[in-house]
């Protein structure tokens, strides 16, 4: 059984072109061309912490070559002292974490090329996207060619974790609301009939408070005069629409202050 730690490592990735890449720790038999870990040192050949890449493998011990190694041989590592690099689809640019993802791009997300390494494993911005292809700002391959677009599939769209860190919390607020409201109509067999009459005599008993304090007679004797005076500017004759305005303001002026005033508190206790 594959066993995976925490440990993560930041290394370059020759096949995307030198950009840096996250790898994970893993406790299982190395294949040719991964890389590795030292977990134990074998002085003077490796130390503990030290990347290699598996040359050649026998029953699960390999020959790597170590970086630390100053004339570039490969060594003998039995699997106790080791561990498997994997690599993530996580990568590093400009200081930035991205993750690669499969799927179409869309215009201005940032993508990089993933046919062969013939692109040179460049990163670039997609300017237009079409049925079969994308279109990005053009730049100049190892070979010489210009290159200004790519085929779907041989791309990665390079999506900030940043923004799939608040696409994760919206989801988990989203779900968080689910959870709530099965729990209101399936454990608690409150209907959404029930909610809107406990609303509806709770904003009916705010709106008795504040008449009976007398809060709406003095805003609305106030307002109206204000109301009046306004609406018989034009020569003493009564302005069209007077009474829809007054009737909006007053409205509108109660509704706001019951939403000021109005504090409905669900408390859901579980036995």
């Amino acid at each position: 059984m594959t066993k995976t730690n925490e440990k993560i490592h930041v290394l370059t990735d020759e096949s995307l072109g030198g950009i840096k890449r996250e790898y994970v720790e893993v406790d299982r038999e190395a294949k040719v061309g991964e890389k590795i870990i030292a977990i134990e040192e074998s002085l003077p050949y490796f130390c503990e912490g030290d990347y290699g890449e598996v040359i050649a493998v026998w029953c699960g011990d390999v020959s790597a070559k170590f970086e630390s190694n100053y004339d570039n041989k490969s060594w003998f590592i039995s699997h106790e002292r080791y561990n498997v690099l994997e690599p993530t689809n996580i990568v590093h640019i400009d200081g930035e974490r991205y993750e690669m993802v499969d799927r179409k791009a869309e215009v201005c997300e940032k993508v990089i090329h993933m046919n062969n390494g013939k692109s040179g494993r460049r990163v670039r911005e997609v300017t237009n996207v079409g049925v079969g292809t994308i279109d990005v700002i053009e730049y100049e391959r190892p070979d010489g060619d210009i290159t200004c677009g790519f085929s779907h599939g041989c791309y990665r769209v390079l999506v900030p974790l940043s923004k799939e860190n608040k696409y994760q919390e919206f989801k988990n607020k989203k779900r968080g609301y689910k959870e709530v409201k099965n729990f209101i109509h399936n454990e608690l067999g409150i209907t959404k009939e029930d909610i809107q009459e406990m609303i509806r005599i709770a904003v009916s008993n705010e709106v008795k408070k504040a008449a009976e304090s007398g809060e709406f007679q003095s805003f609305i004797s106030s307002k109206i005069d204000s109301l009046i005076e306004e609406g018989f500017g034009d020569g003493g004759r009564l302005l069209y629409g007077f009474k829809e305005r007054v009737s909006q303001t007053v409205s509108n002026e109660v509704g706001k202050r019951i939403a000021n005033n109005l504090n409905i508190s669900v408390e859901l206790k579980s036995q």
